[in-house]
This record gives C-alpha cells, sequence and structure tokens, in this order.
C-alpha cells in the first residue's frame, strides 16, 4: 500500500522512498498495467525490411514456431524475389530458377527449413513463365514437375515435414495436385458440371492429412482434399455467389476460407464437420468485408484483415470475442504501440498463435512484411 506515516527523519526517509515508488509503480501502469495492477507483458514489433535493391515486401508463411518468415520483396518496377527471414539472419532472398527473374515464396516447413513458392523458369526444359519451387538450403530452388499437358503452374503450401507440396496446375481447368519426391506431381478430383470441372489447392494441414482449396469456385465453392485424394465438398455461405478455403488447422479438423456474396463482399468462414460452414460476421468497426488468411495450430485463432475505404485493416479473430484490429489488440490487450505503421493484413500465424506476420505500410509510405509477437 502506498500510504505515509508520521515521525522523525528515519520516518521522514520511509515517506520519501514510498513516494518514490508509488510515482514508479503509477508511471509503470500509465505504460501499461493488467487489471490486477501489475505492468503487462508487452507484445513485441518488428519490420522485416526488404532485399537490397527492392522497394517492398510481403510476408506470406511462418514456420510452426515463428521463427522463420517466408514471403516476397518487389521492386519499384514489379520484379519479385522469395525470402526467408529469421532474427538472427535477416532477410535473405532465395534467388530464382533456371533462367528465371521473378520467384515468389507462399509455404513454410513447421520448422522453415522447406519454403515453396513459384517463379518463372524460361531456363528450364520445358520454359514456362510459372513453375513450383521448393527450397532448402542445401538444394536451393528446384522446380517442381508439371502435371502431364501442363505448362503453367503454382505451389502453393508445404506440410510440416517439408514433404508433401501442394498447387495447381492449368490443364484444360485449373487442376490441384499433391506432389512428394517418391510419387512426382499427382492430380486431384476435380469438380463441377462437364468441362467446367476444375480444382485449386490452397493449403495443406501440418500433419498433411488433408489439403484445402476449391472446385469450381462458383459452382462447388470451398472444397478439402484427404490425402488419398478424395474430395469433400464444404460449399459457400448461403446466397454468396463463390467461395475457397485458405487454411487449415494442424489436424485438418478446422478449415478457414472466404466465401463471397453476389456484390462482392467477401466474408471469413470457419469450417468444422460439426458446425459445418460459420460467417465470421463483420470485422472490426462493422468494416462488411473480411478475408481469413491464416489459422493457428488448434484452429481457435484466426488471422486476415478487412476492407475499408482507407484501405485494408489486419485482423484477429477468436470465438470469445470476434474481430478485433490487430493494432487496437496490441494497445489494449498488451500496451503496445507501432507508432507510424498502418497494419493492413495478416497474412499467416503461428502453431502456438504467438507470432503473426504480414503486411503493412511503414513510415516512410513503403509496404514492409512484419511480424508481432505476444507475449505468453
Amino acid at each position: 500500500m502506498c500510504s505515509t506515516g508520521s515521525g522523525g527523519l528515519s520516518e521522514l526517509s520511509r515517506r520519501i522512498a514510498r513516494l518514490s515508488f508509488c510515482a514508479l509503480l503509477l508511471a509503470t501502469c500509465i505504460l501499461g498495467c493488467s487489471d490486477n495492477g501489475s505492468p503487462m507483458a508487452r507484445a513485441t514489433f518488428r519490420s522485416l525490411g526488404t532485399l537490397s535493391g527492392y522497394a517492398s515486401s510481403q510476408a506470406s508463411a511462418l514456420s510452426a514456431d515463428g521463427i522463420v518468415v517466408a514471403g516476397t520483396s518487389a521492386t519499384t518496377a514489379g520484379n519479385r524475389q522469395a525470402f526467408r527471414w529469421t532474427a538472427q539472419q535477416g532477410i535473405v532472398g532465395l534467388e530464382f530458377l533456371s533462367g528465371g527473374s521473378v520467384s515468389s515464396a507462399t509455404g513454410a516447413s513447421a520448422e522453415g527449413a522447406v519454403i515453396v513458392g513459384s517463379g518463372d523458369a524460361n531456363g528450364g526444359n520445358p520454359p514456362t513463365s510459372s513453375a513450383g519451387f521448393r527450397w532448402t538450403a542445401a538444394t536451393g530452388l528446384q522446380r517442381i514437375a508439371a502435371l502431364p499437358g501442363s505448362a503453367l503452374c503454382s505451389a502453393s503450401d508445404v506440410s510440416g515435414d517439408g514433404e508433401v507440396v501442394v498447387g495447381t496446375c492449368l490443364q484444360a481447368n485449373n487442376t490441384a495436385f499433391r506432389w512428394t519426391a517418391a510419387t512426382g506431381p499427382v492430380a486431384l478430383s476435380r469438380l463441377g458440371p462437364g468441362s467446367n470441372q476444375q480444382g485449386t489447392a490452397t493449403a495443406i494441414s501440418r500433419d498433411g492429412s488433408v489439403i484445402a482449396g476449391a472446385g469450381h469456385p462458383v459452382l462447388t465453392g470451398a472444397v478439402i482434399w484427404s490425402a488419398e485424394g478424395s474430395a469433400t465438398v464444404l460449399g459457400m455461405l448461403p446466397g454468396d455467389a463463390e467461395a475457397m478455403a485458405t487454411g487449415v488447422s494442424s489436424d485438418g479438423l478446422v478449415v478457414i476460407g472466404v466465401s463471397t456474396g453476389r456484390s462482392g463482399t467477401p466474408h471469413a468462414f470457419r469450417w468444422t464437420q460439426q458446425a459445418g460452414m460459420v460467417d465470421l460476421g463483420s470485422g472490426a468497426g462493422g468494416l462488411p468485408g473480411t478475408y481469413a488468411a491464416g489459422i493457428s495450430g488448434n484452429g481457435r485463432i484466426i488471422v486476415g484483415w478487412s476492407e475499408s475505404q482507407l484501405g485494408d485493416v489486419a485482423q484477429m479473430w477468436d470465438a470469445d470475442r470476434g474481430w478485433r484490429a490487430l493494432d487496437a489488440v496490441l494497445d489494449l490487450d498488451y500496451a503496445t504501440q507501432v507508432p507510424g505503421w498502418t497494419l493492413n493484413r495478416a497474412t499467416a500465424i503461428s502453431g502456438d498463435g504467438r507470432t503473426i506476420a504480414g503486411i503493412g505500410t511503414n513510415p516512410q509510405g513503403q509496404t514492409e512484411a512484419w511480424i508481432v509477437i505476444l507475449p505468453e
């Protein structure tokens, strides 16, 4: 208790000491205190920078422990290069496929030792403007073989052990694939009527058991495939025009995605076998359009963004509180501010839900990747 008594010189000294302590405690609590008066544990915000000679960066994937970030840096002319970031090494470019000049990273394994993405391979056989790749420190970028009859492919995600890559090739229409070193690319079933059959793979569970994406986005909506290739149609929210799954929990039991209304407004959804597809509602502040981009390992936390007239707003969702603007979460829950920054999109979250990566506008007005580390 911060009180004072009366008495001689020694008591005066004690009163001064108490007052000094009270002032320190008050200053600390002004900076941030929890409800019980103890100082709040602060979050950590880090900007990731850009590759040398490049003008912007975007984070797209995180390792399960949040230590490794995968993303893409771009020049003012639009040239892109995939990168891998760690606190120890900083941002490191992954270079390009044979004869290529463009690469983008989209997925990372659980330990961040494997990165997948896409790029041109104009020196490859056959040359192409888009091919999937798998990167390790030992091999560098290695091209993933295309499905038969396809010249354009992309890789979107990788399993936790780094052994299974999923993506999409353009044949007559989009065809989702599952790749391992042993099998090469294996086409997943396409969905939709007649010549409209399609399949697009966007994400894979950490255990490799479930692949998420879409069949024909309008005619069938969101879809998941098992590792053996059987498909389950998730569909879309009632009255909407199209949908696609964008992420899946570690065990494959929770799927997230975006269902788009006929007016073009996107609605983030969360799907489980028990509850089906659930609309996650409007973003913080009543913003109508929401995107779900990343999901924690247990499926309880979702990150993404909402659209506003002033630009995108990074958001975070849980069942108890719904969508909240990420900068407000940092301020109110962790007494952490990011002066000069606008957090536009939260694109990935670590398995434990403590690290979030995304895209923002830095104090110089440039697009730059960032991460936020929440305290335990």
